[in-house]
């Protein structure tokens, strides 16, 4: 066989596997199209969604300024979409700050002497309370640890403090373990 005989031969194999490929391109190309069609779609789509959340935000917020400026009467019924504005509320009303002041620092004097006291790993002030006498704080420790921590028992232990933060006795309430919430329903 001769060299330009061989040279048409390959070429008839090229013209005939041309069309071939040449659909399986075009196809691919479709699809190719198709899916960035999508994805345009998508994404005017998702700036839609974007733009109605704005606008709605918008909105709520108008309407919520609306109904805080309004010199109407309060509505009997509240909601959480009641927004305060901070220069209509009466700034005569009396906080108590150093009963704030008074928890804290019984929290903190519980927090740093249950363990010492109770001889347990401190795990968490659960209540505190005023008293006539001072204050009640009611403290958990960990009386037991366990894997998984779950199962670990728990010991609940009211702390009695006079006004100064004096702890002046402890008795244990109750034990549970971490996971069982039955025993609080």
């Amino acid at each position: 066989m001769s060299e330009s005989q061989a040279v048409d031969e390959d070429e008839q194999e090229s013209e005939q596997s041309d069309p071939e490929e040449t659909e399986q391109e075009s196809a691919e190309q479709e699809q190719a199209e198709q899916e960035q069609e999508q994805t345009e779609e998508a994404e005017q789509e998702q700036e839609q969604a974007e733009q109605d959340a704005e606008e709605q935000d918008g909105d709520d917020e108008q309407q919520a300024h609306q109904e805080t400026h309004s010199h109407d009467p309060p509505s009997a019924e509240m909601t959480d979409e009641t927004v305060t504005d901070p220069e209509t509320v009466d700034a005569d009303v009396d906080t108590d700050h150093d009963a704030i002041e008074g928890v804290l620092g019984i929290r903190k004097t519980v927090q740093s002497t249950a363990g010492q006291l109770i001889g347990r790993e401190f795990d968490a002030v659960s209540e505190i309370a005023p008293t006539d006498d001072g204050w009640r704080a009611v403290v958990e420790v960990v009386e037991r640890r366990s894997v998984p921590d779950t199962q670990d028992v728990i010991g609940r232990y009211e702390v009695e403090l006079d006004t100064e933060g004096t702890v002046h006795g402890y008795r244990r309430l109750d034990r549970y373990r971490r996971g069982d919430t039955a025993s609080f329903e």
